[in-house]
């Protein structure tokens, strides 16, 4: 496996930017722990940083959106979705999306495993496009703000820096990722005593 620092990243390329966005595009979260440990590292500026992480999650975001504004009614014709969808299931669905839908697309930002179900089933129910689009917008937003900002605040602890300072960039990156990990643990547990009562 190849050597992998912070430092080994030329963040004073003027093509980094581009590059974050095309990141994230494909992988916001791991984008996002990336350059939060940059900006602790004092390798970038987290305004600009924190715009192209943004950027890059809702290019991604509407791009399974619209994907499926595109494309959805036209693979539910075709078999075997056409045999598996009925026409009433679809438009009982349409009717619950169309009082729960804007919630739930917002809400898929920051539910990484059904995210992406979630925004595809959001694009094909939804009746209009643009409201989805700037829903993505403002969580994307808010999901960045705050993955970027937990990231640079542990990371700006004195054992966070301790600890980079001992074993290098790695720690920066498996601080965030532990906790990250920590928090889906504690979420998996409280929801199957939830479903258990």
């Amino acid at each position: 496996m190849p050597d992998f620092s912070i430092e080994s990243i030329d963040f004073s390329s003027p093509w980094v930017l581009a590059l974050i966005v095309l990141a994230a595009m494909f992988q916001d979260d791991l984008t996002c722990l990336v350059v939060g440990s940059a900006v602790v590292a004092g390798r970038i500026s987290l305004v600009p940083a924190g715009a192209a992480c943004w950027l890059g999650a809702w290019l991604g975001d509407i791009g399974w959106f619209l994907a499926a504004r595109v494309l959805g009614q036209q693979l539910l014709d075709r078999w075997p979705l056409r045999w598996m969808v009925t026409v009433e299931q679809l438009e009982r669905a349409r009717g619950l999306f169309d009082r729960l839908g804007p919630w739930t697309l917002f809400a898929s930002r920051f539910l990484p495993v059904v995210r992406t179900p979630l925004q595809v089933t959001s694009g094909l129910l939804l009746r209009s496009a643009i409201p989805g689009c700037l829903l993505l917008l403002a969580a994307g937003g808010l999901y960045v703000s705050l993955v970027l900002g937990t990231v640079t605040a542990v990371g700006n602890t004195t054992v966070v820096q301790d600890l980079y300072d001992r074993y290098g960039t790695w720690t920066l990156l498996a601080v965030p990722l532990v906790a990250w990990i920590v928090l889906a643990g504690i979420r998996r547990l409280l929801r199957g005593n939830r479903q258990s009562d």
